[in-house]
């Protein structure tokens, strides 16, 4: 079985061109940037290449599209880009796995629900993202889902937690914050500190990739997120008890998604899927990771 995946360079897609190679599948990692990994075949295009896409996807049994503008940051200083990635590029894809009759898995975000009108938030709550991020990856889910059932896509699309794990990103709080104790800088929460995120390890959501690929559900969404709610300043408080330091409040960040409790009910009835990973032990792997690689 052969399987491509989208942004393999980055933090996610590292994490699911792993998981699918530890698997068995031939991996063909697509990314802008080069990279090696072991066992993963590279190809370097641009997703908004048309050319590009159908070039990497043919004969292909799956495509795991990890691959976007996943920065908020970036997403809201330049969202034309963010709008020509993550949903031009999109439809470049469903476009390479209808011409190849390539199942699509997509990486979509539990932030399109927007401010929650209940909870735990399922499947068919409405979505109201207004953010350039999640406005452009539910533009591409609806693209993906509708192409299921206009134009015989098998897809589905995945709406992610917030990630975490070994390689994450330097702008992601778990960075910020780390990096800023092992200095001995005062943390710096933006507003109350109260606001809970569902942080959802990076080798959960890889595992779901591969459920999802060998499935057959089409034409949904699924939320994947572990169950825990964590708020930002209990990440805090667990960074600052191996690297103490001062903890101080700032202005709330603009735009930044309101807190949700979020149900993954669907994913274990569909696809056998459930969070295996604790906030504890993941927060654990996530520091020894990232002080051993400094």
């Amino acid at each position: 079985m052969r399987v491509v995946v989208t942004g393999a360079a980055g933090f996610l897609g590292r994490h699911v061109a792993r998981r699918f190679r530890d698997d068995g599948w031939h991996v063909v990692g697509f990314d802008i940037q080069e990279f090696s990994e072991p066992g993963i075949e590279t190809f370097i295009g641009d997703l908004c290449d048309l050319s590009a896409a159908a070039a990497v996807t043919a004969g292909v049994d799956a495509i795991a599209h990890v691959g976007a503008i996943g920065d908020v940051y970036l997403a809201a200083s330049d969202p034309s880009l963010a709008a020509r990635v993550n949903v031009v590029g999109t439809s470049n894809l469903i476009d390479a796995a209808i011409t190849n009759h390539a199942r699509l898995v997509y990486a979509s975000t539990w932030e399109v629900y927007g401010e929650p009108q209940y909870e735990p938030i399922d499947e068919r709550h409405p979505t109201m993202p207004d953010h350039p991020y999640s406005i452009t990856k539910l533009a591409g889910e609806s693209l993906i889902l509708a192409a299921t059932r206009l134009s015989g896509l098998d897809a589905v699309s995945l709406r992610l937690g917030t990630a975490y794990g070994s390689r994450l990103r330097p702008n992601s709080v778990f960075r910020i914050f780390l990096d800023k104790a092992r200095r001995g800088d005062p943390i710096l929460i933006q507003g109350d500190g109260n606001q809970g995120r569902q942080f959802t390890h990076a080798s959960d959501i890889a595992r779901a990739f591969a459920s999802a690929a060998a499935s057959s559900e089409t034409g949904i969404p699924i939320n994947i997120v572990a169950p825990e709610t964590i708020s930002i300043k209990e990440l805090a408080d667990a960074i600052i008890t191996q690297f103490p330091t001062e903890v101080a409040f700032g202005p709330a960040r603009p735009g930044d998604v309101p807190a949700a409790k979020v149900s993954a009910e669907l994913a274990r009835e569909v696809i056998g899927w459930s969070a295996e990973v604790s906030f504890e032990e993941g927060l654990e792997e996530f520091i020894a990771d990232a002080v051993e690689s400094r």
